[in-house]
């Protein structure tokens, strides 16, 4: 009787194996995107507004890094003033997240779907990008 036990929960343990895998990252780690623009050359048109779209966020992610660091140095040289006068209340001011540029590569992946492209994802189990 102990077989047909172990069968039924297998498929359960599976999933919850893959469940912990997923939640953990370690899926993210042998998965690979791969885009893969339209071959049309009616699409080039597409495909140049989506380059200069994406030049344009990335711009835009590069000022406002530039403005975050030049507000932090205002703030913290606010804050050393603060810090020498007795009894203040002083706020330490939050550092900078960086430009994220991933927020443009989604953007020019979708334009580039929205094109005609396709986006392939490949798997590996090594943990190997897959060619």
């Amino acid at each position: 009787m102990a077989p047909s036990i172990l069968s039924a929960r297998t498929p359960y343990l599976l999933i919850g194996v893959l469940a912990i895998l997923a939640s953990s990252g370690c899926a993210n780690r042998f998965q690979e995107r791969q885009l893969l623009p339209p071959t049309d050359p009616q699409a080039q048109a597409c495909l140049a507004s989506c380059e200069l779209s994406k030049i344009q966020c990335e711009g835009r992610q590069r000022a406002r890094e530039t403005e975050c660091q030049a507000q932090y140095a205002q703030r913290t040289a606010d804050l050393d003033a603060c810090l020498a006068t007795p009894g203040s209340l002083c706020l330490r001011p939050a550092s900078c997240l960086g430009a994220d540029m991933s927020i443009c590569a989604i953007q020019y992946e979708e334009c580039v779907v929205g094109c005609g492209g396709t986006v392939e994802t490949h798997f590996s189990l090594t943990g190997t990008p897959s060619t």
